[in-house]
């Protein structure tokens, strides 16, 4: 298969150009944000809460075939993913690795944070990022790390640690893998720089139940709110 010489520039129109529904969009983060920009399909399907690696590749095939026919990349090869990835199989598993193009359209888009863009760790390990230092837009804001928020879903998946829903479960393809991340220790209460470990400062979390634990100060526990549930499913 001959690899395709596209430039970043074509992939900034191509992605400006199609319909990058929201599944695309976080399936294009989620990959950018793994170390070495790596990722396999079930790490993929994980991040996304796709019941399988199938239709992580199912989907990630589509947007590449989208993007295929916007910058003339034809024929299509059996597998349009590869025009987003170039692909490594170290192991059982194939590899898919973005390719540089796609990455660099992504940051110029402004779709992907790439503050830690250059972690070096691997995929499996358990990594550090820093997050808290403070901004000024309307008020005082907290920056959060977009790596850190990728690293925990894919260690977690997308399914709420409170009530245990998925929300594509509930609402289709719309909300697939959208979850909200929350912070074991409040940022605002921190008021500082600190180093957060995503995989144990980090939880995911549905909007509803993300809502319940702010709900009071201090915060509730995802423990106390998994209380709450159990309580209330009792009645």
């Amino acid at each position: 298969m001959k690899d395709p010489d596209y430039k970043t520039k074509d992939y900034i129109k191509a992605f400006k150009n199609i319909p990058v529904a929201p599944h695309h969009m976080r399936m294009l983060q989620a990959h950018y944000h793994q170390s070495a920009r790596t990722i396999t399909a079930t790490q993929m399907s994980k991040a996304l809460g796709y019941p399988t690696y199938a239709a992580a590749n199912l989907h990630y095939g589509k947007l590449g075939r989208l993007v295929a026919e916007q910058i003339g990349w034809k024929p299509f090869p059996e597998q349009t993913i590869f025009v987003l990835v170039t692909f490594n199989k170290p192991e059982k598993e194939w590899h898919w690795i973005m390719r540089p193009s796609v990455a660099e359209a992504l940051e110029q888009l402004g779709w992907v944070d790439n503050e830690y863009s250059q972690m070096p760790e691997e995929v499996e390990s358990v990594e550090s990022f820093y997050e808290g230092a403070a901004r000024k837009v309307y008020v005082n804001a907290f920056e959060r790390s977009s790596a850190a928020r990728e690293k925990c879903i894919l260690h977690y998946g997308c399914r709420c640690s409170a009530c245990g829903v998925v929300l594509a479960d509930k609402y289709g393809e719309a909300a697939q893998g959208m979850i909200h991340i929350h912070h074991l220790r409040q940022l605002s209460d921190i008021n500082s720089e600190y180093c957060v470990n995503p995989i144990e400062d980090l939880r995911p979390v549905c909007p509803t139940c993300h809502a319940v634990i702010h709900s009071r100060k201090p915060h509730y526990t995802i423990e106390e709110v998994v209380i709450m549930l159990e309580a209330q499913s009792k009645k």
